[in-house]
């Protein structure tokens, strides 16, 4: 007997729990969307409910972007609007979560096949998780971990911070121990989950975020560079693409920019995207020539403009090291540009740069080697090389493993789920 005859031929219902979803393009949204399209591709009835459109800029999106209630390739799509702070910090971020929490599970069924929570957001997550309770307890639920939300904040500098961490993460490991299955897109949040959280180690699997682009192919670099306005002779472009928050320490580029231009180097830093920390960092850079913030680009101009680019940055604030894996990076790697990554050498995303082979890792919050290894990289990237980055695409970041991976994972939730039902019954 296989999965599918456990539930009796037919395909299964599966609803999606996330604040964040298309037309959103960063963060967890682009995954989110993929996989409902790809589960919904395969024959499953998929309903999403979502967040308004707000991430990274923080702000909802104007109402005629969006759409409150419709079905796009497949999969229904109902939106949910709450309170979205401009600049959020902690206390702020809670509200947040816990407003949309409670606005996104009173949308939820209770009458599907199974349920899969996305954290990001965690309070959001916990509030979608004890009404589904109340209302069915024997239905599958699993979450998807895209960021270790007790490791983000234990690692935030500070006494304070480390006596919050503990209480987040006994939240956190509430909301994955109650869960039928955990997800996770990295084995160090598997290590993370199963021992600092206490999730059974085989209720915990390692699903890898994948490529969510495409790439244009054969990109005409110097008609994109002029078109973009780099042209000085012999400079070197760097590019950070993404959300611009307080994880990513971005006042470190904004210091190598003014290092490269205090010594003349031929540097230009490019700061591409949005967040909740743009306009300081525009404060912090006023002045400075080597540097430029530039909006979120659709589609094609977005990749064309990484493919331009030196070098492509990741940038992390020293204390970094395991809450989260840039999602940036499936993109970065499909373009074939060196990757810099400024990080902790210990941490996630240096595991990663040194698994694809497809940059360097250089120390967090120190803007003189960050520029200087900037030009290095360049210089010295190889043909070779160069082919790195797509390679680990195609080896473990493929869309369609990641889909088949979560089908798997859902259909045995559910098989599990409907054999203890029968043995119960038979009691």
């Amino acid at each position: 007997m296989n999965e599918h005859d456990v539930i009796s031929g037919r395909p299964l219902h599966i609803q999606i729990v996330s604040t964040y979803y298309a037309p959103e393009t960063t963060g967890n949204a682009p995954y989110v969307t993929s996989l409902s399209r790809g589960l919904a591709a395969l024959g499953h009835e998929v309903s999403v409910i979502a967040g308004a459109p707000h991430y990274p800029g923080w702000r909802i999106l104007p109402a005629d972007e969006w759409m409150a209630d419709e079905v796009t390739s497949g999969v229904h799509v109902q939106r949910v609007t709450s309170y979205v702070p401009r600049n959020p910090t902690f206390p702020t971020r809670v509200l947040y979560e816990l407003g949309f929490g409670l606005r996104l599970a009173a949308q939820c069924r209770s009458d599907v096949d199974a349920v899969l929570l996305v954290s990001p957001s965690l309070f959001g997550s916990l509030v979608v998780r004890a009404r589904l309770a109340a209302k069915r307890s024997d239905l599958p639920v699993i979450v998807w971990v895209q960021d270790l939300y007790s490791a983000g904040v234990a690692e935030t500098p500070g006494l304070a911070a480390r006596v919050l961490g503990a209480m987040v993460a006994a939240l956190e490991g509430t909301l994955l121990r109650s869960a039928t299955a955990v997800a996770v897109i990295h084995d160090r949040f598997r290590e993370f989950a199963s021992g600092k959280l206490r999730v059974r180690g085989d209720a915990v699997t390692v699903i890898r975020n994948w490529t969510h682009v495409t790439f244009p192919g054969a990109v005409d670099r110097l008609a994109v560079r002029e078109r973009m306005g780099w042209t000085r002779p012999g400079e070197v472009v760097v590019v950070h693409a993404g959300n611009m928050g307080a994880k990513q320490g971005l006042e470190n580029v904004v210091d190598a920019a003014r290092f490269a231009e205090e010594q003349r180097l031929p540097l230009r830093f490019v700061l591409l995207g949005d967040g909740n920390q743009r306009a300081v960092l525009e404060e912090r850079a006023k002045g400075c020539q080597a540097i430029e913030f530039i909006d979120p680009l659709p589609g094609d101009s977005f990749m064309e403009t990484l493919a331009a680019a030196d070098v492509l940055l990741v940038n992390e604030r020293p204390s970094l090291r395991e809450a989260a894996l840039p999602s940036k990076l499936t993109t970065y790697f499909v373009t074939g540009r060196p990757v810099l990554a400024a990080t902790d050498s210990t941490s996630t995303t240096a595991d990663e740069i040194r698994a694809s082979r497809a940059g360097r890792i250089v120390p967090p919050a120190d803007p003189e080697a960050l520029a200087t290894a900037a030009i290095a990289i360049a210089r010295e990237w190889t043909t070779e090389e160069s082919h790195a980055g797509p390679a680990h695409v195609e080896r473990v970041l493929s869309e369609q493993a990641g889909v088949t991976q979560f089908e798997s994972l859902l259909l045995d939730a559910v098989s599990k789920d409907r054999e203890f039902v029968g043995r119960e019954r038979a009691k």
